[in-house]
This record gives C-alpha cells, structure tokens and sequence, in this order.
C-alpha cells in the first residue's frame, strides 16, 4: 500500500534492492483495465526518480489495486521478472 498524498514516509511507490541488484532493466505499472499508468527503464534501485507517484496522466490516480511488473538484473547476470499488484490510497 502506497499513499502518495501523505507527507511522511511510502508516498512513492518504488524498487528497492540490495548489493545484489545490478539494475532494474524495466518498471511499470497497469491500472485494472490494463492500460499502463508508469513505465520507467534501465536505472538503479532505490532510486526515488524511478518510482511511480500515483499520477496518471498529469491528474491523481484515484484509490484501486494496480498490477506491477519489475525486471530485475543482478550481478551475475540473472534477469528475473517480479509482478505483484499495490494498492493506492488517499487520505
């Protein structure tokens, strides 16, 4: 869960990974209906410019579940893909 109007910390939804972690080949993220609403590629983790801040398309993205797909590479060259959904909130 995510709220991207709160002042403190989990405002940005976004990769995080370990010394492992070479980069992240491709991030995006779907609405229910499958159009996609954040797309970001071929950057570091824990890099805050890279994550998704619950805008689509210049206006706020209403409260849903929102499906994830991350292809992560680590250092030995091992690509694998992780998917997941998240939930955006609004307070």
């Amino acid at each position: 869960i995510f709220n991207p109007d709160s002042d403190l910390n989990n405002n940005i939804f976004m990769i995080f990974g370990g010394q492992g972690v070479s980069r992240i080949k491709s991030f995006q993220v779907f609405d229910r209906w499958g159009s996609k609403v954040h797309e970001y590629y071929d950057f570091l983790p824990n890099d805050v410019a890279s994550g998704w801040d619950g805008m689509v398309r210049g206006d706020k993205a209403n409260p849903a579940v929102f499906s994830y797909f991350a292809e992560i590479e680590f250092i030995d060259g091992e690509i694998i893909l992780y998917k997941g959904d998240v939930t955006l909130i609004r307070q």
